[in-house]
């Protein structure tokens, strides 16, 4: 029988990273607020590259988790175009994700203080690299902020317009 909820892995590790996404997109743009709760300016980056880095170890884990587990055939009765482009959103959205974090390791020139905890770094890198990293990490923001609003939109939509339950497949406790 083919499962028509996501696994309970796949829940928790889903709504981790959208609030940890969150949280690390909204730190740097609300610096001001979170700088005196963090020690300045350079807690929010320890922070915002911290969570980072543990956005990109669970996205290596839900991959795993995906791989192992599979996904629910959400989409079955919908059309082969919106099948393919669920898909490409899912693959861009994960490839984001992987490559955001990875590039902030690559464009930072001093060493990253993992929770204050564990110093990792710098990565060697030429002045080049790490300018091309940067020009990436800083650009392909606007994309992953544009892919996550059409994630969330598109889940909406299958919720009030097509009914379908692609959105409670990936709610906890729901049925």
């Amino acid at each position: 029988m083919t499962p028509t909820r996501y696994s309970p892995a796949q829940i928790a590790l889903h709504w981790l990273s959208a609030l940890l996404v969150l949280i690390i997109i909204a730190l740097p743009y609300g610096s001001d607020l979170f700088g005196p709760l963090l020690g300045g300016t350079g807690g929010v980056f320890t922070l915002h590259k911290s969570l980072g880095i543990t956005v990109l170890v669970l996205t290596v884990l839900r991959l795993l988790v995906r791989a192992r587990q599979g996904a629910p055939n959400l989409l079955g009765a919908h059309s082969a175009l919106q099948q393919r482009a669920a898909k490409a959103g899912h693959a861009l959205l994960y490839l984001l994700l992987v490559l955001m974090p990875l590039t902030g390791i690559l464009f930072g020139k001093r060493p990253l203080d993992l929770f204050w905890l564990v110093e990792i770094g710098p990565v060697a890198v030429s002045d080049s690299v790490r300018e091309l990293a940067k020009l990436f990490h800083v650009t392909a923001q606007y994309l992953l902020f544009a892919m996550i609003l059409g994630h969330a939109g598109m889940a909406l939509w299958h919720h009030h317009v097509h009914r379908d339950g692609v959105l409670r497949a990936m709610l906890p406790g729901r049925n």
